[in-house]
């Protein structure tokens, strides 16, 4: 059962945004949030992408109404390293399909499996030679 805090999360994002998934990552999914913690909101919804100035200002009021800053991310906006990061270490707090939830977060974590594959020679050169840049 969400906490208050999540309650008032999933009461305005629900409407503004239609979500399938909400999860909070960092401090606040951790349980470790201290009192100059932000919160950290990601979501999925379907459609078109979300302007980024009315996530701005959902993210202002969201940070009104639970008195903390709050960083709001649409997932199909961000990284592939980012999504999976949230993916694997962030905590569901509001889904309403399960199936997109799970489609989303396979098909995030294959991607960020092919990318650790791609990238394997890169890093591996960059360990060898200690530089970024091939001399």
């Amino acid at each position: 059962m969400p906490n208050e805090m999540e309650t008032i999360i999933i009461q305005t994002l629900r409407p503004a945004l239609h979500p399938f998934v909400i999860y909070l990552f960092g401090s606040a999914a951790r349980g470790a949030m201290r009192p100059d913690s932000d919160i950290d909101i990601a979501f999925v919804s379907d459609g078109e992408p979300h302007d980024p100035y009315e996530l701005f200002r959902l993210a202002g009021h969201l940070a009104d109404k639970l008195g903390r800053d709050v960083d709001l991310v649409d997932l199909r906006q961000a990284s592939t390293v980012f999504q999976a990061q949230v993916v694997s270490s962030g905590k569901v707090i509001d889904c309403c399909d399960e199936r997109k939830r799970m489609e989303f977060e396979m098909k995030t974590l294959k991607m960020y499996a092919k990318l650790n594959e791609e990238r394997a020679p890169v890093l591996k050169r960059i360990a060898e030679s200690g530089s970024v840049y091939e001399t």
